[in-house]
């Protein structure tokens, strides 16, 4: 393979790298922030074991500040007695729930307080307990047969409650696995949603740091495929890049922020300059011309066309951060061990 293709594309990877780890570090900064992990947490738990309960999450409720109570959840939902079980409950901060968690839309300072991970084993205690309340620790197969049978008819949590206790037989601990796989299969369902919601935070920190570093991926491909000495600087500083692993959040960030600076010192294109044409005493330039949007001598088809190029390279940028680091991280390692390889030694035949 051509090693001018294979340089271009590992520094054209390693910038992806790099800011799609800047995105990733403001998006978990930012979900923290909101409570976001709790909240769909406390949502995925409520619709698995609450009848009728929708997993939306409007836009609206995601920053809201002041508590307001829920219409639609008026009673005493199953969602709230589950997470106020102790096994729960002290999952949360300072172990203690917000009030009425589950059955009123929370605050962010009340999502903060939500644990952000229950365990299988956790939520199947605080649910059979829940069902049956024995302090003495003596819950049988028959109190549990009793206790759904209680339900009401139009429950949704009837009708599988009753066959995982037919699949359970007599033996409670059967029953008691059966629940935590029931909690885990649709906890990977919850993680699924919570993965989709998160994504349009990061699309919309991608396009405020791409608008904000100018940072277009056509451009920078043209700089690293023509700039002989810029290529090697970048691909030297890819060669010893990794990403955060066990690294505490503030020092990776702190590392992203280096890795930029350097890119930028190394005279890859990100940032905002003044065109060539329009650095010449005496220009007369606009100032879409002036910052390299516009061709300056260029016609309306000339402008056109880079205008053209102008978006695919920030929406290339944008979306390159949607694969995460890690994925171009890995990628950048595959890509390092192919450019390292180099033709097999010829077979010695003498002697």
């Amino acid at each position: 393979m051509d090693s001018l293709v294979v340089e271009t594309a590992f520094g054209l990877i390693f910038v992806f790298a790099t800011f799609s780890l800047l995105v990733s570090m403001l998006t978990e900064a930012a979900a923290r922030n909101i409570g976001l992990r709790g909240e769909y947490l406390l949502r995925g738990i409520r619709s698995l074991v609450d009848s009728g309960s929708t997993f939306e999450l409007p836009w609206r409720d995601v920053f809201r500040r002041k508590p307001v109570d829920s219409p639609d959840n008026a009673g005493n939902p199953m969602v709230t007695k589950v997470v106020s079980q102790p096994v729960i409950a002290r999952s949360a901060v300072k172990a203690s729930m917000p009030n009425e968690a589950g059955n009123r839309r929370l605050t962010a300072a009340e999502r903060r307080r939500l644990p952000s991970y229950v365990s299988g084993r956790s939520f199947a205690r605080a649910f059979i307990d829940t069902l049956v309340a024995d302090m003495a620790g003596d819950t049988t197969i028959d109190k549990l047969k009793r206790a759904v049978d209680d339900l009401e008819v139009g429950d949704g949590l009837k009708r599988p409650l009753q066959t995982l206790l037919d699949e359970a037989k007599e033996d409670i601990s059967v029953f008691r696995r059966s629940v935590e796989g029931w909690y885990d299969d649709h906890m990977a369902r919850v993680s699924g949603w919570y993965k989709r919601h998160v994504r349009w935070i990061s699309l919309g920190f991608a396009a405020v740091i791409v608008l904000l570093f100018n940072v277009n991926a056509v451009e920078i491909s043209r700089s690293l495929y023509s700039d002989e000495a810029l290529r090697a600087s970048v691909v030297a500083q890819a060669t010893e890049a990794a990403d955060c692993g066990k690294t505490k959040p503030a020092e990776c960030l702190d590392d992203v922020r280096k890795e930029i600076r350097e890119l930028r010192g190394a005279g890859l294109p990100i940032g905002w300059g003044t065109s060539p044409e329009c650095a010449i005493e005496g220009a007369n330039c606009n100032v879409l011309e002036r910052v390299g949007l516009l061709d300056k001598d260029g016609d309306f088809w000339a402008d056109l066309w880079l205008l053209v190029l102008v978006l695919l390279g920030w929406s290339l940028m944008v979306v390159a951060t949607v694969p995460g680091a890690r994925f171009w991280f890995d990628a950048l390692s595959r890509l390092g061990s192919l450019r390292s390889s180099g033709p097999k030694p010829s077979a010695n035949t003498d002697g």
